[in-house]
């Protein structure tokens, strides 16, 4: 499994990953959510704060405070995988 593969379920959800992050893991969310690699969003970033340097830096301390942080990640197999996953903290019936 590649490293940058993630979860269906979890791709496409917009959260701070601070495990893979650099400063506050804005930008490894942002990877994550959108399915790309982390180097490749802050490429963009530091090339958008070459460009637009203020809007940039207020873009993400607002990111690095309203994103919630990524929730743990669990490993495990089976239904106990997919229970932990769905962040729902029960089962369906």
């Amino acid at each position: 499994m590649n490293r940058f593969d993630r979860n269906r379920e979890e791709r496409g959800r917009l959260y701070r990953d601070t495990e893979r992050g650099v400063i506050l893991g804005v930008c490894a969310g942002l990877a994550d959510a959108g399915g790309v690699p982390p180097w490749l969003a802050r490429l963009v970033a530091l090339i958008a704060l070459c460009w637009f340097t203020q809007a940039t830096i207020v873009a993400y301390v607002v990111a690095a405070l309203l994103l919630p942080e990524r929730p743990l990640r669990y490993n495990g197999l089976g239904d106990e995988a997919s229970f932990w996953r769905s962040g729902r903290g029960r089962t369906e019936p």
